[in-house]
């Protein structure tokens, strides 16, 4: 839907305009579990990153084993990955959420700033977007079981002997 000049099919938001019909909160509801889902996403992934960056962990979260350091990273790729499930969102459900606040502010503000308008007018972002979920994709699929952890307690022990 995002993609092409000419969507395809507006499934989704013929979806929620759907409920909006039957009953106006489902349809919210539905918009705010399809948001909520992505940026679910987007933490377990930033668990997977934290958990095997290239070859050794790097901020790994474990139960009563994480260190604050780690999970002030963690919390800030959460955060990173916030901005970007709003932006997908208001642009993929822009029919749906048309006089809406966020709406206005990335589908018409955003959109035309001096040197952002450029990045929203390419679709450099889905572009990006797209990029990065088919390198994990191949890095997943590469590699699709987490370490030991072996890797990590030789280096912190290697680290800590300096």
């Amino acid at each position: 839907y995002v993609l092409p000049k000419d969507p395809v099919t507006p499934f989704l938001n013929d979806y929620f305009h759907w409920f909006d019909k039957w009953f106006p909160l489902f349809g919210v509801l539905s918009v705010a579990i399809f948001s909520f889902y992505l940026l679910i996403c987007g933490v377990k992934g930033c668990f997977k990153f934290g958990l095997r960056f290239l070859f050794f962990q790097v901020h790994p979260m474990k139960l009563n084993k994480t260190y604050m350091s780690s999970f002030l990273f963690n919390i800030g790729l959460v955060l990173l990955c916030a901005l970007p499930v709003v932006q997908f969102s208001a642009v993929s459900f822009q029919d749906y959420a048309r006089n809406t606040t966020i709406s206005q502010v990335v589908n018409v503000q955003l959109k035309y700033l001096r040197f952002f308008g450029w990045f929203w007018r390419s679709k450099i972002f889905d572009y990006a977007l797209l990029i990065i979920m088919l390198l994990t994709c191949v890095y997943l699929g590469c590699k699709p079981r987490d370490s030991t952890g072996k890797n990590s307690v030789s280096l912190r022990d290697r680290l800590r002997s300096r």
